[in-house]
């Protein structure tokens, strides 16, 4: 996209695209769209017993599987690939995504695919590290992110296993290590610098693409951008 005024234009990537305030409020109508199709004939059944969370959903979010549906609108990625980025971002483990979530995974999957992971994090790791944390709190200390909860995410991002291993060695990380806000951001500051340069598991494989080249059939190990 370009953005400017006058003889001024701008190249203006998806991520940046989202941080305008058109392009916000264009993700916005769309997800408010998505929701209303995915709950019109969402009612509950007192029948469901235990069940019941996972068939109904507040009208306000959106379940597992209407996520998956809304991420391959925008990306081509993996059923499982997009469960894990599901379950990183339900830190309040209810089953459902709300707003800030969706729009969230939406920043990340736009940055993977625009080599901008470092300018996600310059704007957006400390929000970003609250729901990861929040999502660990039963299974680490206050404020403190897992590594297991970092592997899953580098995975999801297509980080090869030389760039884990070389993090592993040069931050001693463990199996047990739960990291603060500054850990996390050292070792995802090392590793989006890289991904930014390699773009992941083969770069020339990921790529924004136009809306005109929408049809184009491009896939990468992770997510392809539209």
């Amino acid at each position: 996209r370009h953005l400017g005024g006058g003889g001024d234009v701008e190249e203006c990537s998806a991520f940046d695209l989202l941080h305008t305030e058109k392009g916000f409020t264009a993700f916005e109508h769309w997800y408010r769209r998505s929701l209303a199709a995915h709950h019109a004939a969402a009612t509950p059944k007192g029948d469901l017993g235990v069940w019941w969370p996972q068939a109904f959903v507040p009208p306000n979010a959106l379940h597992e599987h209407a996520f998956l549906d809304l991420l391959r609108v925008f990306a081509e990625c993996s059923e499982g690939e997009a469960m894990d980025l599901f379950d990183l971002l339900d830190s309040e483990f209810l089953g459902a995504l709300a707003l800030p979530q969706v729009y969230m995974a939406m920043l990340l999957i736009t940055a993977l695919g625009c080599k901008q992971l470092t300018k996600f994090l310059h704007l957006h790791s400390t929000a970003f590290f609250g729901m990861l944390a929040s999502g660990c709190r039963l299974s680490a200390a206050p404020d403190r992110v897992t590594w297991a909860r970092i592997l899953t995410l580098l995975r999801v991002l297509g980080a090869p296993g030389c760039l884990i291993s070389k993090l592993c060695v040069d931050f001693g990380m463990t199996a047990t290590k739960q990291l603060a806000y500054e850990e996390f951001l050292e070792v995802a500051w090392a590793a989006a610098f890289q991904l930014d340069r390699w773009g992941g598991i083969g770069a020339a494989d990921i790529a924004v693409i136009n809306e005109s080249d929408r049809a184009a059939a491009i896939r990468s190990k992770t997510c392809v951008v539209l």
